[in-house]
């Protein structure tokens, strides 16, 4: 290095993995094994610089070393162990010029040096109670053309798509894995090589999409994500944006078998201090609910995992901010199989609707990346991955879904009528049941993936969000965005712990009751397809105020008792799944009687007003009776 100041090393320190900046260098540190030869690979003008670590500076798997004298700027470096060439796996910059999808070979690490400008720092947390959440991966969200945003598939592309989804009423967006990974994939063809000559050639173009390897480098905002070449600075700026636009950012982190627990609480406190993340989604195998949940800087983070203990962990005390939430598909299952109208899932129902523990909450969602899209789950009964290159062997088998009466798409009136229907009854289901709801991306006006399952390899259209659903299924996303709206305006239907189902302030009515054929009454045989539930809204600070869910998931129609008809109850339907043709109550519509009549595979949902604070005999002898759980 002619001209430039000498190198000098010594030893370094080991307190941190990866780059650490000193006033005159830089420390370098890494995990090899104790046999292994490591060196530091420094790219410079005038070409590679190749500095060996010292065993001076070896303590166990680590090693650790101080370099004086480096001018260059950016710094940016590789490792070389045992003659390979390899990334710093603590790296916070990627820097290559590769797009998406194609391969690099001159890769390199760089350090982050510049602190970000922030303008977020009035941002609070949102509780879990409050929370609508939304799930999207950053290239497919706004790759097609139809998204109209100027940087497709970038995060400045996300960014220009805030508005819309604070329009629709969500108020955090979790993101599929965006951080670096290796997209380019080996082929994992089934049978015989050579025996489907197509599909292997096929599945050699195959990428990651998703990310969820443990290939990857989990401190660097993933690069080809970018629409500039500052990937830190842009993922800083689209996070800032989340967040004077009053959403929080939320991350999904896959971890591999090998991934040890203090990296991943390593890649989650950067992430945290770095770039303000407000969530993270922990995934892979080993995760340790305890070590992430009781982590202080944490402690104001929500953190979702497969299964969560929080009573254990938290020695059943309920958290001043509950943040901990299981994420799993039980909710999507059971709720699928009461939206097909299976029989004897009636309690099945009224477990996942209400659910709402003390020390952890629950994510629910109706469909997520691994298996149908809403839209699919009313269209299609049998996956249709052909184009994954894998013979229509990946991907679930199992979807639980039922397609309305002709597989695919259809010109027949009928069908697509009835699977607007199913489809709005599917969002009743998640975002008028206690927890937390999470629309994915597109689900909202019925995108399609055309019965694909999996579509973790198609960088194309098959997965890329078509944004003209939100012309096409017009009537879908004005449904869901009222029905997000309801569910804001009643603090009940979301609240901050589980509702008891008895009267506990002596309000006259139980905070929530379930009702049959008679009121007060729920039969629970196999048959069973219908029910209502009303929540008394003085429970929540709403006094005289009441919501009754209708549901009739039968293919026939049903009468549900309507309560409180003795205290003056007066009902009105605020919103319906019933298509045009079948209305029999249009929205608005006040409802007189004991009972209301619910169409067949119908939810109704009703704003009921107490005229008069009636308290007498019969409200307490139905107080008493109780409600049947």
């Amino acid at each position: 290095m002619r001209g430039e100041k000498r190198i000098e090393t010594a030893p370094g320190n080991m307190w941190t993995k990866g780059v650490e900046k000193q006033k005159d260098g830089f420390i370098f540190t890494l995990e090899a094994e104790k046999d292994a030869e490591a060196s530091l690979l420094l790219y410079t003008k005038e070409g590679v610089l190749e500095i060996p670590f010292l065993q001076e500076g070896r303590k166990g798997n680590l090693l650790s070393m101080a370099v004086k004298g480096i001018c260059e700027h950016p710094l940016k470096y590789n490792y070389k162990i045992n003659g390979e060439v390899v990334q710093d796996d603590y790296a916070k910059i990627l820097y290559h010029t590769a797009s998406f999808g194609e391969k690099d070979e001159n890769i390199c690490c760089g350090h982050l040096e510049n602190k970000f400008s922030w303008s977020d720092g009035a941002f609070t947390p949102i509780e879990l109670c409050n929370s609508v959440l939304y799930k999207l991966q950053v290239r497919s969200f706004t790759k097609s053309k139809t998204s109209k945003v100027r940087h497709k598939g970038t995060f400045q592309g996300v960014q220009e798509k805030l508005e819309y989804l604070k329009d629709l009423g969500i108020t955090g967006v979790l993101l599929m894995p965006a951080y670096e990974y290796r997209e380019i994939q080996k082929p994992r063809i089934r049978g015989k090589a050579g025996e489907h000559p197509a599909e292997e050639a096929a599945a050699d173009k195959r990428v990651n999409c998703w990310g969820y390897t443990e290939d990857a480098c989990y401190f660097a905002p993933k690069a080809a994500f970018c629409a500039t070449q500052n990937s830190a600075k842009e993922f800083a700026d689209m996070v800032n944006a989340f967040h004077e636009a009053g959403l929080e950012c939320m991350m999904e982190f896959y971890f591999g078998k090998h991934t040890a627990l203090t990296k991943m609480l390593d890649v989650l406190r950067y992430w945290k201090l770095t770039y303000h993340i407000d969530g993270f989604h922990i995934m892979g195998e080993g995760i340790s609910q305890e070590l992430f949940m009781k982590d202080p800087l944490l402690s104001d983070c929500k953190l979702f995992f497969h299964d969560v203990d929080g009573d254990r962990v938290l020695h059943g005390e309920a958290p001043k901010f509950k943040n901990a939430a299981e994420y799993n598909e039980g909710f999507l299952y059971s709720m699928r199989h009461v939206l097909k109208g299976d029989e004897n899932m009636t309690e099945e129902f009224m477990f996942r609707q209400k659910r709402n523990p003390l020390c952890n909450g629950v994510i629910n969602y109706m469909a997520d990346q691994d298996g149908f899209t809403v839209m699919d789950m009313v269209s299609y009964e049998e996956r249709h991955n052909e184009a994954n290159g894998e013979g229509n062997q990946d991907g679930i088998s199992y979807n639980c879904s039922w397609n309305c009466g002709a597989e695919g798409s259809t010109r027949k009136t009928s069908i697509k009528e009835l699977r607007l229907k199913q489809m709005k009854n599917a969002f009743s289901l998640l975002l008028f049941s206690q927890g937390t709801p999470l629309i994915f991306q597109g689900d909202e006006w019925g995108n399609t993936q055309k019965g694909n399952n999996n579509v973790w390899c198609q960088d194309n259209e098959l997965s890329w969000i078509d944004w003209n659903g939100r012309k096409n299924q017009e009537k879908l996303w004005e449904f869901v965005k009222r029905a997000i709206q309801i569910r804001k305006e009643n603090p009940i239907l979301h609240w901050e712990k589980e509702l008891k189902g008895s009267d506990y302030q002596a309000l006259g009515y139980p905070d929530m009751s379930y009702h049959g054929k008679q009121a007060w009454y729920v039969e629970k045989d196999k048959d069973t397809r219908s029910l209502g539930i009303m929540y008394c809204n003085e429970y929540a600070g709403k006094a005289s105020e009441f919501l009754f869910l209708a549901f009739n998931f039968h293919w026939i129609e049903h009468e549900i008792a309507l309560p409180g008809a003795e205290n003056e109850i007066k009902w009105q339907v605020l919103l319906s799944t019933e298509t045009e043709k079948e209305e029999k109550i249009s929205e608005g519509t006040e409802v007189t009687g004991k009972t209301i009549e619910v169409p067949p595979r119908t939810v109704m949902i009703l704003a009921g007003k107490q005229e008069q604070d009636v308290c007498g005999f019969g409200s307490i002898l139905k107080r008493l009776q109780g409600t049947s759980f």
